[in-house]
Formats: structure tokens, sequence, C-alpha cells
């Protein structure tokens, strides 16, 4: 099960990478949305909760991320169970 920790660490994480391509929350998740194959898109909300370690994405989720910032999801995630819903 993945802590608050890791989910701090892994919004710091993707706070840090997002801002390096000088986007807001708004155009990174308009990006994202771009990559993600769900019913829903990402909202700016969605990223300002993984951003703040409130939230975890689910897998598909974190996929799109991944693809967007253009960095594998080990270089991203905490070493930690991922199973945390979006």
């Amino acid at each position: 099960m993945m802590t608050d920790a890791d989910k701090v660490e892994f919004g710091n994480r993707l706070a840090k990478l997002v801002a390096g391509k000088h986007w807001t929350d708004v155009e990174f998740a308009r990006e994202a949305s771009k990559r993600f194959r769900g019913p829903h898109d990402f909202r700016r909300c969605d990223i300002s909760l993984y951003m703040r370690g409130i939230r975890f994405p689910d897998p598909s989720r974190l996929k799109a991320i991944c693809e967007t910032l253009g960095v594998e999801e080990k270089a991203l995630k905490a070493e930690a169970h991922v199973g945390a819903k979006h």
C-alpha cells in the first residue's frame, strides 16, 4: 500500500517535472489528456491532488502522465506498491 509520504514524494517529483516544462496545472492536464485512453480527461483538480500528495493516479493515468513528461514510471513513482485509485 502506498503511504502518505510516498504520495507526497510522488507529488513533489511530478510538480518539479511539470514546472520544468513551464506548464501550469491546466496546461499539463490538457497535454496528459491527449495521451489518456480513459473515459474522462484529466482535470486541473486531478493534477493538483496528485501534486499535493492527496491522491495517486491509477495505472492508466500514471502511464499517460509519464508519456506526457517523457519519463519512465520508475523515475516518477516511489518504491511502493501502487494500488490506489486516481
